[in-house]
């Protein structure tokens, strides 16, 4: 009878409820040194049309486009750096990897990187991105989980 009557012991009707969680938010970029990496992953379905079609991005309801920049934290003054380090990872739920297609296009003196990745309904998918912009330059990492709504 003791053992029925522990759990009924440790449940305190008065407790307060636990507060929830502030929703979490990624900044959208890391920095370090000289270096600032901004980084996005938005539905093909979300841009707009002449935007996609610019760049030749086929809109797709399940197609997410992750875009890189790499800039120096202060005014940028000249060219973008000639040979950076960019790589861009698709981590699936069940852990297996998938190194991104990254394809450069630089807009406005500032280097830029663009991908596609395929997404599921409500399966999230994290992607891990490392960059260096000069040999000497600082590594930048970053890890971005996201969850798509496809309905």
């Amino acid at each position: 009878m003791a053992f029925l009557l522990v759990p009924l012991a440790a449940c305190d009707r008065d407790a307060e409820p636990v507060a929830v969680a502030p929703p979490y938010t990624d900044p959208g970029f890391v920095a370090s040194g000289a270096w600032r990496m901004d980084y996005a992953l938005t539905l093909t379905r979300d841009l707009p049309s002449a935007i996609a079609g610019s760049y030749g991005i086929e809109q797709r309801p399940n197609l997410a486009l992750l875009t890189l920049t790499l800039a120096p934290t202060d005014t940028p003054s000249g060219p973008p750096p000639a040979a950076p380090d960019v790589e861009a990872t698709a981590v699936s739920l069940t852990g297996e990897r998938t190194t991104l297609a990254l394809e450069r296009r630089d807009e406005a003196n500032v280097a830029t990187w663009l991908a596609t990745v395929e997404v599921w309904h409500r399966v999230p998918i994290t992607i891990e991105i490392r960059a260096r912009a000069t040999g000497d330059a600082p590594e930048l990492r970053a890890r971005l989980t996201k969850e798509f709504r496809l309905e």
